[in-house]
């Protein structure tokens, strides 16, 4: 049986439609699911008492993708935040500051092995460093992006 190069975790990239050349340290999320109507339920009694159970898909669900990077005096994640997110009393900032992203996995020789698009995405949530003085390590900020989808397409 063939297999194909196996992934590691810590060679990958994400970028949104002209947000680039950042310094990613984690992609945590990357999930859909498919969660089920009927479950275990008994949906019902016919003749002579038979129990009818059945399972039915429901709507797709996703969660919330997070990208943690290193922080620089780069302000572009954070003025996308801010158009998505206006108080404009219920205006489409957010709709119209949709992109495109994606989370790409690279194989031991630097090629693409995977690739994750994540369709229509914005940032809901952003968060600044933690700093402290007694710190060794790089400030981070994170983006937690919505979606309108996740397709894995290598």
């Amino acid at each position: 049986m063939a297999t194909g190069e196996f992934l590691t975790n810590c060679k990958f990239y994400f970028e949104a439609d002209g947000i680039t050349d950042k310094v990613i340290s984690e992609i945590r999320g990357l999930v859909c699911s498919s969660p089920v109507g009927g479950a275990e339920n008994v949906q019902g009694s016919s003749k002579n008492g038979a129990k009818t159970r059945q399972v039915t898909p429901t709507v797709e669900r996703f969660t919330h993708v997070i990208v943690k990077l290193v922080a620089t005096n780069d302000v572009d994640l954070y003025q996308w935040y801010e158009k998505c997110n206006k108080n404009d009393a219920g205006g489409s900032s957010w709709r119209t500051n949709r992109k495109a992203s994606s989370i790409t996995a690279y194989g031991q020789d630097g090629s693409m092995q995977a690739r994750w698009e994540i369709v229509n995405s914005y940032p809901c949530k952003y968060g600044g460093p933690d700093f402290g003085a007694g710190q060794s390590s790089m400030a981070t900020e994170t983006l937690e992006l919505v979606h309108e989808g996740i397709k894995r397409v290598l």
